[in-house]
């Protein structure tokens, strides 16, 4: 939102006049404790990981992290996630065609959903694996189609053709 639209709802909403300077503070606060909620919650991707892996065997769950030098605090890179229940139904029930998809995921920390989906016999997508990265790049997609060839390649073989669309 922006400061002047700030400026203006307080007028009309609560009657009350406010200085550009104030609501610019009052947005760098709430800014702030936004980016602070961010934190804490990477802090437990940690610990969702190895919930999923408990609850869900046969999952696969990575999470990629860097650090620039090695007292630093992580920077995240990629998590990856893909559901054995998932694995199973696709191969199961769906046509041995897969697509590639992405979208980019707003807020203070600017990253992308890739995702592989597969078809149903409704034609309906299906998910298949997931993974956010921190940008796409020309590290991202070979990374994730990489982990997805590890698990897959020895359970599917040959014969599971690639569909590719960029709208």
């Amino acid at each position: 939102m922006k400061l002047r639209e700030i400026q203006r709802r307080c007028a009309s909403e609560m009657y009350v006049n406010v200085t550009f300077d104030c609501c610019y503070k009052a947005k760098k606060i709430v800014n702030e404790k936004t980016v602070g909620n961010y934190k804490e919650e990477f802090g437990l991707l940690w610990d969702y990981a190895y919930e999923l892996r408990s609850k869900m065997p046969g999952s696969t769950i990575k999470m990629v992290v860097q650090r620039m030098i090695v007292d630093s605090l992580p920077y995240f890179k990629r998590y990856y996630v893909c559901f054995e229940a998932l694995k199973r139904g696709w191969k199961a029930g769906c046509t041995p065609l897969i697509g590639l998809d992405d979208c980019f995921l707003k807020g203070p920390f600017n990253s992308e959903f890739l995702t592989i989906v597969g078809r149903d016999a409704n034609n309906q997508m299906v998910p298949i694996t997931w993974t956010v990265v921190e940008v796409e790049c020309t590290d991202s997609w070979p990374s994730f189609l990489v982990s997805y060839q590890l698990i897959w390649a020895w359970k599917m073989g040959m014969g599971t053709q690639l569909s590719v669309t960029n709208k």
